[in-house]
């Protein structure tokens, strides 16, 4: 299968794409920097330009549509960008896709896009309340893609992801905080008592998904993709302290905090045969490793 990776050269995409590349398929990585990984392609452009877009999408068999603001924090910083790449680079490579005959695209949405819970587990039932510049704009292109999928044909799977964890992840990832504070001997600092409740997905798990998704005959659907296995931000800071020991301070609540929330994904167990493998343990070891390679 040729498999275009937006967004491949990001956290979340190289992982993607990497998997793609192990599990036997034709890569071809579409963003603004060079991926490091000598066996995908490369095509340079932004999500915005229609014709980069068509370009990149031609002859694919699957697109994978990770490029966007990932960053909460930086959506929150600046909507205006994730409004641009979020939801008019969504469409534009829909677009694209659409007018080069894809026969599959997957979208990466989040579980954020419910917003507060009604009840829990969340499950694709419960009504989307997004209240942040992030999951509105990821769902806003999820809504787009769905309409493309619903009124022009284009066969698409969103899959609403939990919060995603491995190597590679952004400086500015709790789990990189912490790491890199506990590794310095510096105290990790938990905002708000640390009691918010976290379902931590693998990438390499995240990335089984879109393969799974990618090959599917699904043509309009979307989807839980969020481990069963639950965090506190407090027990995280605690693993992490015992492996790398430090002290634990408790600091105020931060703005704009995620609220805590247990996710369903039995849809994509039944859907897809999907189940998160790899537990906090595992990546948060493979993370810790990491750090000390470098």
């Amino acid at each position: 299968m040729k498999v275009l990776v937006t967004g491949g050269t990001g956290f979340l995409g190289r992982h993607v794409a990497r998997h793609f590349v192990e599990a036997g398929h034709d890569v071809t990585v579409f963003d603004l920097a060079e991926p490091h990984d000598p066996e995908t392609r490369w095509v340079s452009g932004n999500l915005v330009d229609p014709d980069a877009c068509r370009r990149a999408t031609y002859g694919v068999d699957a697109v994978v549509h990770l490029g966007a603001v990932g960053d909460v924090y930086l959506a929150g910083e600046d909507p205006v960008l994730a409004a641009r790449v979020n939801v008019v680079g969504t469409a534009t490579v829909a677009e694209a896709a659409r007018t080069q005959g894809v026969p599959k695209f997957v979208y990466a949405s989040t579980w954020e896009v419910y917003g507060h819970p009604e009840y829990q587990p969340l499950d694709e039932k419960h009504r989307c309340e997004p209240d942040h510049p992030y999951n509105i704009t990821k769902l806003a292109g999820e809504q787009l893609v769905r309409s493309y999928a619903a009124l022009k044909g284009l066969p698409a799977v969103c899959l609403r992801l939990g919060t995603a964890f491995g190597t590679g992840m952004r400086p500015n990832s709790v789990f990189s905080i912490f790491v890199e504070r506990a590794a310095a001997g510096q105290p990790l600092r938990i905002q708000g008592g640390g009691a918010q409740i976290r379902q931590f997905t693998h990438a390499r798990d995240i990335a089984r998904g879109f393969e799974l998704a990618a090959g599917s005959a699904l043509e309009n659907h979307f989807m839980n993709l969020v481990a069963a296995e639950t965090t506190t931000i407090r027990q995280l800071a605690e693993a992490v302290v015992e492996r790398l020991p430090t002290e634990l301070e408790i600091a105020e609540a931060r703005a704009g905090e995620v609220p805590s929330a247990l996710v369903s994904s039995a849809l994509a167990l039944d859907l897809l045969g999907w189940e998160a493998e790899r537990t906090l343990a595992q990546g948060l070891d493979e993370i810790i490793a990491e750090r000390v390679r470098r």
